[in-house]
C-alpha cells in the first residue's frame, strides 16, 4: 500500500512538470503590456472612410494625395478641364496641357501602385517561408502525438491484459483433492494494474509538451517586422517612402488619434490568437519576432503563428493605399473633385496676346504679316494651300498662297485674337 501510494505521488510531480514544460512561452509572457491578449475575435484595424458615391475626396486619400506629391496636379487637372468646358474644344493649349497633367498622375499613381506591390512581394515571400516552417513544425509535431498516443493505447492493453491474467488462479490434475496446490498472484497483478495506470497517463502528460511542437534556435536574418520596431534591417526589407510615411501617419479622420502604426501594433498585443507577443518594448520577444537575433529554442510553431498573422495583417492594412488610390484616380477622370471649384490658372493660350493688329485696307505689307501669323499660330501641315491667281477687283490678300479651307478665317481670328476689318 505505501509503495503504491509512493508510486503514485511520483507520478503526480512528473506529470506536473511535464504540463508545464514549455519553459520558453512561461518566459515570453512573464512581461505584458496592459489588455494583452484580450481580444478574442479578431476586427479589421484601420477604416479608408471612402464613400464612392460623394463628389469630394475622402479625407485619407486627399492625405495620400499629399504625401505622395499628387494633390497639385490634380488641381491642375480639375482647373483645366473647367476651362476647356468653358472655352469649348477649340482651345487647344488647354487641352495639351490636361492631357500633359493627366499623363503626369498616371504615372505618378503607376508609381505609388508599384511601391505598395514592392512592399507586399517581400511580406508575401516571407509569409511564404514561414507557412513552410510551420507547416513541418506542424506535421511533425501531429506525428510525435500520434506516435505517444499509439504507444499509450499499446501499453495500456497489454498492461491490462497482463494484470487479468495474474488474477486468474491457476490449478492441476489435483486441484480437485488438494485445492490447497491452486496458485494466485494478487501482488503481481496489483503492481502490473498499477503501470497500467500510470504509463498511459504519463504519455497523456507527454502529449500536453509535445503539441507545442519542437524548439529550435531562432535566426537572424531581419524580416519585414524589424524595421517597424526599430530594429536593422537591409536592402531587401526596407519600405518604400509612400508606405513608411502611409504606415506612421495619424488617419485624416482621426486627428488626434494614434499612427496607423502604432493601431496596428496596439491591435497585436490584444489579439489573444498570438500569446507569444505581448510586449512591444519586450527585447526577448522582439528578437525572436522580428528574426534579428538568435535565441536558443526561440523559433517554434507559437513565434511561427505570430509572425504570420503580423505579416499578413501588415499586408492587409497596406493594401487598403490602393482603396485610396482608386478614388484618386476617380479625380483624375472626372468622378471626383479635390475642392469645389478652383480659379483657372494662367496658362499658355493658342494664341499669344502680343500679335499685332493689322488692317488690309491701309498696311501695305498686310499679307506677309498675316501669312508669318498664321504661320506661327498653327502647326505645320495643318491647311492645305494652292495657288490663285490675284484679281484686280478685290484686295490682293496673299500672292504667294491662299488656304483653300472654308474655315482659314476662323482660325486666322483666333490667332490673332481680334478681327480682321
Amino acid at each position: 500500500m505505501k509503495r503504491s501510494i509512493i508510486l503514485l505521488s511520483v507520478v503526480l510531480l512528473l506529470s506536473g512538470q511535464m504540463a508545464h514544460a514549455d519553459v520558453p512561452s512561461t518566459k515570453l509572457l512573464a512581461q505584458a503590456e496592459p489588455g494583452a491578449n484580450t481580444q478574442d475575435l479578431p476586427t479589421p484595424i484601420l477604416k479608408t472612410g471612402i464613400n464612392l458615391n460623394t463628389p469630394a475626396l475622402s479625407p485619407n486619400t486627399l492625405q495620400l494625395s499629399n504625401t505622395i506629391g499628387l494633390t497639385p496636379i490634380l488641381e491642375q487637372i480639375q482647373s483645366l478641364r473647367q476651362r476647356v468646358s468653358q472655352n469649348g474644344q477649340g482651345d487647344l493649349g488647354a487641352r495639351v496641357d490636361l492631357m500633359e497633367a493627366v499623363q503626369k498622375a498616371e504615372v505618378l499613381l503607376a508609381r505609388t501602385n508599384l511601391e505598395i506591390d514592392f512592399t507586399l512581394a517581400q511580406i508575401n515571400a516571407e509569409d511564404e517561408v514561414y507557412n513552410e516552417v510551420l507547416a513541418k513544425f506542424t506535421s511533425d509535431r501531429d506525428k510525435l502525438v500520434a506516435r505517444v498516443n499509439a504507444a499509450s493505447f499499446i501499453s495500456n492493453g497489454i498492461l491490462w491484459a497482463v494484470c487479468e491474467a495474474f488474477s486468474i488462479g491457476s490449478f492441476n490434475t489435483t486441484f480437485a483433492k488438494n485445492p490447497k496446490k491452486v496458485i494466485q498472484w494478487p501482488i503481481p497483478s496489483g503492481i502490473v494494474g498499477i503501470a497500467a495506470g500510470i504509463v498511459p497517463s504519463v504519455a497523456s502528460m507527454y502529449t500536453l509538451k509535445a503539441v507545442n511542437g519542437k524548439k529550435k534556435m531562432s535566426e537572424s536574418e531581419p524580416n519585414m517586422l524589424a524595421k517597424l520596431f526599430d530594429y536593422p534591417t537591409n536592402p531587401e526589407v526596407e519600405y518604400p517612402r509612400s508606405v513608411w510615411e502611409f504606415l506612421h501617419q495619424v488617419p485624416a479622420d482621426q486627428s488626434k488619434g494614434k499612427a496607423r502604426l502604432d493601431q496596428i501594433v496596439d491591435r497585436w498585443i490584444a489579439d489573444s490568437n498570438m500569446p507569444d507577443f505581448t510586449d512591444r518594448n519586450s527585447k526577448k520577444q522582439l528578437d525572436v519576432i522580428t528574426a534579428s537575433v538568435a535565441q536558443k529554442k526561440g523559433l517554434n510553431m507559437g513565434t511561427l503563428t505570430a509572425r504570420k498573422v503580423m505579416l499578413e495583417q501588415l499586408a492587409a492594412e497596406i493594401m487598403k493605399m490602393k482603396r485610396l488610390l482608386l478614388e484618386a484616380q476617380m479625380a483624375i477622370s472626372g468622378d471626383k473633385q479635390v475642392v469645389a471649384e478652383l480659379p483657372t490658372p494662367q496658362l499658355r493660350s493658342s494664341a499669344p496676346d502680343s500679335v499685332p493688329q493689322f488692317d488690309v485696307r491701309t498696311d501695305k505689307n498686310n499679307s506677309e504679316s498675316k501669312q508669318s501669323l498664321i504661320s506661327e499660330a498653327m502647326p505645320p501641315n495643318v491647311l492645305e494651300t494652292k495657288q490663285v491667281a490675284p484679281s484686280p477687283t478685290q484686295p490682293l490678300l496673299n500672292q504667294k498662297s491662299v488656304p483653300s479651307t472654308t474655315s482659314t478665317a476662323s482660325l486666322f481670328e483666333k490667332a490673332r485674337s481680334g478681327s480682321l476689318y
